[in-house]
């Protein structure tokens, strides 16, 4: 439903954003784990991929869905690399240390020298196309600002495409989703191995 087609109201007094109670039916759960970036990740994607649906069905949201959708989009990337560069340096030095920066290029190389360090190729076909992706997208929106605002920090006007065909984007990102999904349940076995050796090694020490 759009704003519109809503009956008129107005805020009260007492109205709160936030209440951790209510109707069961009514609760989101804010699942937190070991990847934390995992969870966020997968929020982002489901997301993301629900908004290009929504446009895709109804044609008076698709140019309203298309800044979210692709901000999602890449903030997904984000997070599930994180995630990945996260778990990967558990499992080789023991830390839980992640990059704070937003550049994708830059996280995508830092993943594929982790996932090499562990013994894994990151060379394979798969790797080399969503290398492309990874491009691409960092070409359009290179500071994660291109899609949240109309310009960037500076004031000058971010540069976006003009058109976006919602299938091919939907198709896309499933395919690089299938991918990083992959490897981000990979990863989660050899961090669970890591922490059974760990505990073990203390164990005996």
């Amino acid at each position: 439903m759009k704003l519109y087609e809503e009956e008129i109201r107005y805020p009260e007094k007492g109205d709160k954003f936030f209440k951790e109670d209510g109707d069961q039916h009514e609760i989101a759960w804010l699942n937190k784990s070991f990847q934390e970036f995992g969870n966020y990740a997968d929020g982002y994607q489901t997301s993301a991929i629900s908004l290009i649906d929504l446009a895709l069905k109804d044609k008076s949201v698709r140019d309203y869905h298309i800044y979210p959708a692709i901000f999602l989009i890449r903030h997904y990337l984000e997070l599930r690399l994180k995630e990945l560069i996260q778990g990967l340096n558990f499992c080789i030095n023991q830390t839980r240390d992640f990059p704070a920066h937003h550049q994708l290029q830059n996280l995508y190389g830092e993943f594929r020298a982790a996932y090499k360090a562990i013994g894994e190729d990151p060379t394979t076909k798969d790797f080399q196309i969503i290398h492309s992706l990874i491009n691409e997208i960092s070409d359009v929106d290179p500071s994660s600002m291109a899609f949240r605002y109309p310009v960037d920090k500076s004031g000058q006007k971010t540069q976006v495409l003009e058109y976006v065909n919602l299938n091919n984007l939907r198709e896309t990102f499933v395919r690089v989703c299938f991918v990083f999904d992959g490897v981000a349940m990979l990863i989660d076995n050899y961090v669970e191995n890591t922490q059974e050796m760990l505990a073990s090694l203390y164990e005996n020490w």
